[in-house]
Parts: C-alpha cells; sequence; structure tokens
C-alpha cells in the first residue's frame, strides 16, 4: 500500500466516517437503508484495489493468446465466472439513470445519500484519456468513500449528475449501473462506458460478462429506416453488434441489444425507439421500478 494510500486509511479511520451512517439500497424493499461498517471497510478496500485490478484485466484483454484464440477464451470466460464478487452493471437509458439519480436524492433513508463525480477510473488508471474525462458518477455509500480516498471526486448536486449524463449520451457513451457481489445493496456507481478503454465493457465484448441488459430494449421499423449511406448511426452508436448490415440494408439483432438507448436519438429515419424488456430479470439489483419511473 502506497503512503497516500496509508494516510487515507488513517484519515478515514480517524474521522469515523467508517462507523457513520451511510446510504446504500434494500431492492427487496425498494428503500435506502444504512450501510454498516463491514460493507462499507471492504468496499473500499475495493476503490483502494481497484485502479491496480483494471490494469491487469487491461493486461489480459492486450494478450491476443486470449482474446483470439479459443483455448484462450476459455480460459477468460472461466476467470470472470469466479470473479462474481467484482462489479458488474446493468446497461440503462439516458432516461433510466437520470430516475436513478432522482430517486438517491428524492428517497429518505439514512444520513449520507449523495452523488460524486470523478476522472473515469479505467481512463486514470490506464492513463488513456478521452473526453469527457469527468464523468464516473458514484452514488450513495461508494460516493462518500470515492469522495474520500481523495482520487479526484467532488460532491455534486442532482442536476450536475443529470447534465454529465446527458453530456455521455451525446458523445455515445452507455450508462451503466454498476454494484459489487451480485447485489443491489453494493450498488456504487453510474459509469459511462465505451469499447476502447473501458475493461469491464471490453470483458463484456469479450467473454458475455460483467453486464446485464435494462430493463428496456429498442425496436426497429425497417421501413421507416432510411439506411447507412442516408444515416447509419446506429452502426456508429452501438457497441453491442444489434445493428449490422445485410447489402444495402441494415438489420437489427434485437438478441444483442443491451437497452442504452444510444440509436433512438440520433435515427435520423425516426425507425428506432424503446420499448419495456419482457425478460427482465434483474429487480433484484435494482428495480425497474426505480428505472422506469
Amino acid at each position: 500500500m502506497r503512503l497516500t494510500q496509508f494516510s487515507d486509511l488513517v484519515s478515514l479511520f480517524s474521522v469515523g466516517h467508517i462507523f457513520s451512517e451511510h446510504s446504500g439500497l434494500n431492492p427487496k424493499e425498494i428503500t435506502l437503508r444504512k450501510v454498516g461498517p463491514i460493507q462499507y471497510a471492504v468496499h473500499w478496500l475495493y476503490g483502494v484495489s481497484e485502479p491496480t485490478i483494471l490494469r491487469l484485466t487491461d493486461w489480459a484483454l492486450s494478450r491476443k493468446w486470449l482474446t483470439n484464440t479459443k483455448s484462450g477464451k476459455l480460459v477468460l470466460r472461466a476467470i470472470t465466472a469466479v470473479s462474481w464478487y467484482f462489479p458488474y452493471g446493468i446497461v440503462v437509458t439516458t432516461k433510466a439513470a437520470v430516475n436513478w439519480v432522482d430517486y438517491i436524492t428524492n428517497a429518505e433513508g439514512p444520513k449520507g445519500a449523495r452523488l460524486a463525480v470523478g476522472p473515469c477510473v479505467c481512463q486514470k488508471a490506464l492513463n488513456r484519456w478521452k473526453e469527457p474525462v469527468m464523468k464516473d458518477i458514484t452514488v450513495l455509500y461508494g460516493a462518500d468513500i470515492y469522495y474520500h480516498l481523495n482520487m479526484g471526486y467532488e460532491l455534486i448536486a442532482a442536476e450536475r449528475a443529470k447534465s454529465i449524463l446527458e453530456a455521455c449520451h451525446q458523445e455515445g457513451l452507455v450508462h451503466v449501473i454498476e454494484f459489487c457481489f451480485q447485489s443491489g445493496k453494493w450498488n456504487f456507481v453510474i459509469c459511462n462506458c465505451d469499447s476502447e478503454i473501458c475493461a469491464p465493457t471490453r470483458v463484456f465484448l469479450h467473454t458475455g460478462k460483467f453486464q446485464y441488459p435494462g430493463p428496456e430494449i429498442a425496436s426497429h421499423d425497417p421501413v421507416k429506416c432510411i439506411g447507412k449511406d442516408n444515416c447509419g448511426k446506429c452502426l456508429q452508436r452501438c457497441i453491442y453488434s444489434a445493428n449490422q448490415v445485410s447489402g444495402d440494408v441494415i438489420t437489427y439483432h434485437a438478441e444483442n441489444c443491451m437497452g442504452c438507448g444510444l440509436c433512438v436519438t440520433t435515427c435520423k429515419g425516426e425507425a428506432r425507439s424503446m420499448s419495456i424488456r419482457k425478460d427482465y430479470h434483474h429487480d433484484k439489483r435494482i428495480s425497474s421500478k426505480i428505472l422506469l419511473g
């Protein structure tokens, strides 16, 4: 542990943050709850270790023998299968992310319900930068942890969080609400992800792990679609291969749609819309009642 991290640990305990009231989500009752000192300390240790974990992940993803060979892909899938305690995320639209922010700021619960924003952890850990930089929106007890880790986070109000989400959407970034231990009780951040730097997203694209489809799904009207030469925005903005080209026609593959909504807002022919996903399986992690408003 580096000296600065040790100093942060001393500061954390000396001011009593670990024993204070902190807010987390109780997904079963759809309420906020008090986060105890054990959970807070465990997640704090993860926050300290996260840059190292991301660098190791990036190293693995840069090994072609792991990503481009059948045996290597099996190794990657095996590693991700036993890494259930690391952050997994649910892909959501901007509207759903805004609903989550509103719920956090409006729901009654223990002291400390808050929001913070800081530099993207993946970009900072890997020293690869792409605008916007300040896009890592930590929530609830996660906001308190990352704020006190002195990693460049600042506490923000709901309106600024919403403006950041909208700006990230315009830049083609995917909103992912993340939690550890496969539990909504460990919900701590809204990440805004790309397919070039974001380590969890890159892992998903190789293995199908670490991200889940959200409570919404896109639909495609081929009659209204004006084609790739006249538009093609869905091809540019979708990182999940839900939109592909067959001859001169754009084809939509619903089985690949994660529900980010990036194709809908920029479709020139208005051939795209979002609807409720009938087989959303993650209400125990974060309820569709919150996300859909």
